[in-house]
């Protein structure tokens, strides 16, 4: 989840995420039977009396209509001349769903660093007919290393010092950060889903990205994130409350 650079300065194309499953529903962050980085519980436990899991996501899976969003967002994004003049341009695009607490969440973030204004701005959102006019753009500012980061109920976390590029600002990264800067009051989930989707500038040299990720020209889909979102994006979504983790 990944940046380039739009009508600016220059910016490093996007590594090559992975070749996408066929299931029609694709995961971000691994499955629901994996063990949580963070709390160490498996992420489909139930949580004993309470009729549910322990974790309210236990895995962040797409959507056909989230699918739908980012096709209306690339859209406006083409017709965007001044802002897509550099025609060379690579980015991971990203939208997020959440229900918490009975709330409804609408976020967008793209790839790219704090130094460069983000390639998706509010009037990219124009035309979106799914949950219409209730979408917004995050663009948090990533932590400078492996501790203090912070998961989706908004509590800090440390992150594997193994992982490499650990502060690299890929969407989907945004997208969690940015749901957790919300402080919400976290009394239960209904659902958390995510979909990506690469954009590539017509004259973008990302023959490795289209090959296997759809026929357009102009656009390709991703089943999941980076490595680096991969393995980052468990801690983010853990919600299993601080005073119930037993180191």
């Amino acid at each position: 989840m990944e940046a380039a650079a739009v009508g600016g300065p220059k910016r490093s194309g996007a590594s090559r995420p992975r070749q996408p499953d066929r299931a029609p529903n694709l995961l971000h962050g691994g499955k629901k039977s994996d063990t949580c980085p963070r709390c160490h519980f498996r992420r489909d436990k139930e949580d004993k009396g309470k009729g549910k899991l322990l974790h309210g996501t236990p895995e962040v899976t797409d959507s056909e209509q989230l699918r739908g969003v980012l096709v209306t967002i690339d859209r406006n994004l083409r017709q965007d001349h001044d802002l897509m003049a550099d025609d060379k341009a690579v980015f991971m695009m990203g939208v997020l769903e959440a229900k918490v607490s009975g709330h409804e969440y609408f976020l967008v973030a793209s790839s790219g660093g704090e130094k460069t204004d983000p390639w998706i701005r509010e009037k990219h959102l124009n035309g979106i007919s799914y949950h219409q006019g209730a979408w917004e753009t995050v663009n948090p500012t990533l932590p400078t290393g492996h501790s203090n980061w912070w998961t989706v109920r908004r509590e800090t976390v440390d992150l594997d010092p193994n992982i490499a590029r650990v502060t690299k600002p890929c969407a989907a990264i945004k997208l969690l950060l940015g749901l957790g800067d919300k402080r919400l009051e976290w009394k239960s989930v209904e659902y958390l889903r995510m979909s990506e989707m690469v954009y590539v500038g017509p004259e973008a040299d990302s023959a490795g990205m289209r090959q296997w990720h759809g026929k357009g020209a102009t656009n390709s889909w991703t089943a999941h994130s980076c490595n680096r979102c991969e393995a980052r994006i468990p801690y983010l979504i853990c919600d299993v409350p601080a005073n119930r983790i037993v180191d």
